[in-house]
């Protein structure tokens, strides 16, 4: 059974951040579980059930 599709984007985007914080010698990142809960869970709180890409670059909260 393959990743999630937003567990792989997770880490791909960990990936190349980390990827850009090597360059500028700093440790890497690492993904808390709880805070992305806690951060989707602030999202839903407010009305915001998901959140996308326009497009043009812009983030869009539905």
């Amino acid at each position: 059974m393959g990743k999630s599709a937003s567990k792989q984007f997770n880490d791909e985007v960990l990936k190349a951040h980390n990827e850009y914080r090597k360059q500028h010698g700093v440790p890497p990142l690492k993904l808390c579980k709880k805070l992305n809960r806690e951060a989707q869970q602030t999202l839903h709180s407010h009305g915001m059930e998901e959140y996308k890409e326009d497009g043009s670059g812009e983030g869009v909260c539905k």
